[in-house]
């Protein structure tokens, strides 16, 4: 039984539903011939500096979601040290902002010197090891973090997230309920009458085995201990490195107890 896939699933369902917000689409930004997501918003900067609140598309190509709600994408490069602008597209990629108008006789080489920008960032290139629907918070495998002055690049440090393992890139699997399902003894439950649920917080280690239970919450006692005992079988939990670092986040598993999920897993029918 792949309890590890299980498990990291339900932490990120848990995760995901305690905010509000969505992942943004990050600009992009390219040194050295890679290109790596960029967890900051440059030109954000510039429009709010300069009051410049004109229309970056046409109507028709212009538009925002939920994922996107500036309505464009970035795209960067450092060029010896120096930070340029060289292009913003909307959202679907369809439509491309003329630099020109926007930046009138800044624009050299089809590209504009971020001078105005002075900031510590983050970027990201290699696998997807976590995913979080909270601004830019999704962790990836090789993590940098660039200091700027007036667009000049003064340091750049790296950090290294590979060691992050069980946690899964996607969620939605419909599968994933039933496996946690068969792990549940529903045959030494007594006869459930009333639907109900418990659920387990806890810490895992740098192992991602369990290292501290938190707390077991449900008003049935039964469902508690059973819940319990499930959490404490499982031995492959999501372990997520940030900034290189082992991070402990609560992890949060929730069981659902149905007359109909017993009849259908118990063992002794």
């Amino acid at each position: 039984m792949k309890y590890y896939t299980i498990l990291a699933f339900l932490f990120l369902i848990s995760n995901s539903f305690s905010t509000h917000a969505t992942e943004q689409e990050p600009d992009r930004l390219i040194i050295k011939g890679d290109t790596m997501l960029l967890h900051a918003l440059p030109f954000d900067e510039w429009r709010n500096l300069n009051n410049y609140d004109k229309p970056l598309f046409p109507d028709s190509l212009a538009g925002f979601s939920t994922g996107c709600w500036r309505g464009y994408v970035a795209y960067w490069e450092i060029i010896d040290d120096q930070l340029y602008l060289t292009n913003i597209f909307n959202e679907r990629k369809n439509a491309k902002a003329n630099l020109k108008v926007i930046f009138g006789n800044k624009v050299k080489n089809g590209r504009v010197k971020a001078d105005w920008f002075s900031d510590t960032v983050t970027a990201f290139r290699g696998k997807l090891l976590y995913s979080d629907h909270a601004g830019f918070s999704s962790v990836f495998e090789h993590e940098y973090e660039y200091a700027f002055d007036n667009g000049i690049l003064k340091s750049t440090t790296y950090f290294d997230n590979s060691m992050s393992k069980n946690t899964p890139m996607y969620m939605g699997d419909p599968l994933l309920h039933k496996h946690i399902d068969t792990l549940i003894n529903w045959s030494a439950l007594p006869t459930i009458e009333n639907s109900g649920h418990a659920g387990v917080y806890l810490l895992a280690n740098e192992k991602g085995q369990l290292d501290t239970i938190l707390h077991v919450y449900g008003k049935s006692e039964i469902f508690r201990e059973e819940a319990l005992r499930v959490a404490k079988l499982i031995t492959r939990y999501p372990v997520i490195y940030r900034r290189g670092k082992l991070q402990k986040p609560d992890i949060r598993l929730e069981f659902f107890f149905s007359p109909e999920k017993q009849k259908k897993y118990r063992r002794d029918k």
